[in-house]
């Protein structure tokens, strides 16, 4: 299985290249199919490779609290990542990552 980057260093482009990848939140003994929606570049930063944001697609149901949860993509080492239900849309619930 492959690393992760240190979450310091994670870019845009880390997630871009596995987008579509096969991906699971794990939380509370379950796991639920996650599928990046979105990655926006967001305004200027000091963090190397700049800020950006990440969402998420989930199922309806269950919901997920804001906290610091497990992804796991296929082919990759778990990555904990802190994430925040920000609405739905047709195809389930939507949570945001932001890097910052």
């Amino acid at each position: 299985m492959n690393d992760w980057p240190a979450l310091e260093i994670l870019t845009k482009e880390d997630f871009e290249t596995r987008r579509d990848r096969k991906l699971h939140l794990a939380a509370g003994g379950e796991t639920m199919p996650l599928e990046i929606t979105e990655i926006t570049k967001m305004g200027q930063s000091q963090r190397n490779g700049g800020a950006f944001s990440v969402v998420f697609r989930g199922p309806a149901e269950p919901v997920v609290d804001q906290a610091v949860h497990c992804l796991e993509f296929e082919g990759m080492k778990p990555l904990e990542i802190f994430l925040v239900p920000v609405g739905e849309d047709a195809g389930g619930r939507l949570y945001e990552a932001v890097f910052g």
